[in-house]
């Protein structure tokens, strides 16, 4: 019968990994990650402003869409007084804040490394949201004006806003999350049976046909890391599913794993940051890593990263 295996406690963790690491290598790190970064002026500026409350508006045309449909519904099977006034009220809003949405995406699109084809497919998906959910508005208030004759055509053109609206959220979802994130965590049958249509692979593996220690670690980074620096989006032109892109390090030049030496792997030193620290990694709001998965990054690196 095998030995259990040993662990520490997580304040011996925070103790002995950064003697494991290597004080003098963080030291070094973190003397070039703290240079003071250029500001961003122009376009730029305003992008990296306006850029992030493309997240937070893009969920009312959701929503305001999604009731649209639940009240053609009821129109449809128990149509009462005032019904279409609500649905009038409620098409203007979710085109006034897809067209917002819109252009808050575009100064978003600006500011992010993105992979570029989810990007424009996100992007257009968006643009053609808006323009066929104003046409639905034009032919609701035709059905207001004119009578029934133009029923038809507007719950037509409501079923095309939803499915622009489903496509669009779902090549959204892609950039931000990382593609195959629906089903990332789905049974295998079911993870297999999406990547038909969803075209994505699920996991990473920087060390290629490596040890097993690689391997959790490659899961590791998949669940923490791929859906910033992965395939459709790489935060600092980085990304943890290529190997030399680990080695190499993402537009600082600097690299993310030394074979060999967690003291001179950036990806350690960010790991190791205070939670609130700005250069933390994963960053704030997102699950950190726990004290075993650290020990078990530092541990893949000093025998050699495979």
């Amino acid at each position: 019968m095998m030995p259990a295996r040993k662990t520490l406690s997580g304040p011996a963790v925070r103790i002995l990994v950064p003697l494991l690491v290597g004080l003098d290598g963080l030291a070094a790190e973190a003397a070039s990650a703290m240079a003071d970064p250029i500001p961003a002026t122009g376009l730029a500026s305003g992008a990296a402003f306006l850029g992030p409350f493309h997240m937070v508006v893009l969920h009312f045309p959701i929503g305001l869409f999604s009731f649209a449909a639940l009240l053609e519904l009821v129109a449809w099977f128990r149509p009462f007084d005032g019904l279409r006034r609500v649905l009038a009220t409620t098409l203007g809003l979710g085109v006034a804040t897809a067209v917002l949405a819109s252009v808050l995406g575009l100064y978003r699109s600006a500011a992010g490394d993105y992979d570029p084809g989810i990007l424009t497919a996100h992007r257009n998906g968006g643009i053609a949201l808006t323009v066929v959910a104003g046409v639905t508005l034009l032919l609701h208030r035709a059905v207001l004006r004119s009578g029934p004759e133009w029923l038809g055509w507007y719950r037509g053109a409501l079923g095309a806003t939803l499915a622009l609206l489903l496509m669009a959220s779902h090549h959204g979802g892609s950039l931000t999350h990382g593609q195959g994130f629906l089903t990332r965590n789905a049974p295998q049958p079911i993870r297999e049976w999406m990547a038909r249509w969803d075209g994505a692979a699920t996991g990473v593996a920087p060390g290629g046909a490596g040890s097993l220690q690689g391997v959790q670690v490659a899961r590791l980074l998949g669940s923490k890391c791929l859906a910033c620096h992965g395939p459709e989006k790489q935060k600092g032109g980085f990304r943890v599913d290529r190997r030399e892109s680990l080695l190499r390090g993402g537009d600082s030049g600097v690299p993310a794993v030394v074979p060999g030496d967690p003291g001179r792997s950036a990806m350690v030193r960010l790991i190791l940051l205070p939670g609130d620290h700005d250069d933390v990694m994963p960053p704030s709001g997102k699950p950190p890593l726990t004290d075993a998965e650290i020990l078990e990054v530092c541990r893949w690196i000093r025998s050699g990263a495979r």
